[in-house]
């Protein structure tokens, strides 16, 4: 009967366990939900959208939270949080010069086909120890085909007098905007010096200075600007819109972008993390992400329509002038490119 007695007991606390596990503090329970939730730092807009979109059914039943700000912000966070015992951040989200500046901090775990299977079938110039490539595409010359009728083939072209005040650029590109003026220059993507001195000679020739991408797009559509430079995939976008664009790689080369994703060492859900990074590589929704928003796959088994390849994709030629960034000469070269572009080009325009 004693023993009974115990067991009756161990039951009914059991059971009340059971019955009162949803009833636990909110902190407690919001902890838990914490640790459930897969924390995506992401720029808004399209990228989210298609995110939500695509890769969240590709990754699986879990609960995807999207930490939505502007680059400078996210890797702000990912750093100050570095001696935190848990990060708020699973996957952070960041182009890839900002990406290997970030990970300069250790901040991040690093990645292999174990965690996440799909980095076997990416292209290997996109690979690097700390994050996984999503999307790639590069910077193009981009311009009005109703009032430039011959295409050009160099950014050199922005100096004529008859473009004078028809040239824009997008202020959040301004890196890689420096790099694409410096090609012109002749320089190089280990320095800033080749596009300082060419933006220099073109303020001669009153370019604008847009917010955002979106700003550029609407003052193409306008009239206000006849040519700029930015990412073919965007271009592509602006094509489908209705805008009389074309766009050329220059003869003296394009700069390569690539977005990428990484996981911070104190991420609360990591599994989760690698589940949808490696949802990101899957060739289904790669396919997807270059149909909706013109980006090229990174991975080579995403096996694309003739139609859209050519469309995203660049010629071997092309590819030849595509030049990628000296993700370890530019780091430390960013802070004064930016002071040299908001006080020197900007300031006045």
């Amino acid at each position: 009967m004693k023993a009974t007695n115990q067991t009756r007991r161990s039951l009914l606390k059991t059971a009340t366990g059971l019955i009162l596990a949803p009833a636990l503090p909110l902190a407690a329970r919001n902890a838990l939900a914490q640790e459930a939730n897969v924390v995506v730092g992401t720029w808004g807009g399209d990228y989210q959208n298609l995110l939500q979109k695509i890769v969240n059914p590709l990754a699986g039943e879990m609960n995807v939270v999207f930490d939505t700000g502007n680059a400078v912000a996210r890797a702000t966070k990912v750093r100050a949080e570095k001696t935190a015992r848990r990060g708020t951040v699973e996957v952070a989200l960041l182009q890839d010069v900002d990406m290997y500046d970030v990970s300069r901090a250790d901040v991040f775990e690093p990645l292999t086909a174990k965690e996440v299977p799909n980095l076997v079938n990416t292209f290997e110039q996109f690979r690097t120890p700390y994050s996984a490539p999503h999307i790639f595409s590069a910077m193009v010359l981009v311009y009005n085909t109703e009032k430039i009728k011959t295409a050009p083939d160099s950014f050199t072209a922005a100096l004529d007098p008859a473009l004078k005040g028809r040239t824009g650029f997008s202020d959040i590109l301004f890196v890689a905007n420096t790099l694409f003026a410096g090609l012109a220059n002749g320089g190089n993507m280990s320095s800033f010096e080749a596009g300082k001195k060419f933006l220099g000679e073109l303020r001669k020739n009153d370019p604008k200075v847009f917010p955002s991408n979106e700003a550029v797009a609407a003052a193409l559509k306008s009239g206000e600007i006849w040519m700029t430079c930015m990412w073919k995939a965007r271009a592509l976008q602006w094509q489908d819109a209705g805008l009389p664009l074309g766009f050329v790689v220059p003869r003296e080369g394009a700069v390569a972008v690539t977005f990428e994703g990484a996981v911070p060492r104190n991420a609360r859900n990591k599994p989760g993390a690698y589940r949808y990074l490696n949802a990101m590589l899957d060739p289904r929704g790669q396919v997807e992400f270059a149909r909706a928003m013109g980006y090229a796959p990174t991975v080579r088994n995403a096996e694309m329509p003739p139609d859209l390849a050519a469309r995203v994709s660049f010629t071997a030629a092309e590819m030849a002038r595509v030049k990628p960034y000296d993700s370890p000469a530019l780091a430390d070269l960013k802070n004064d490119c930016l002071d040299y572009w908001n006080k020197s080009f900007k300031a006045g325009l």
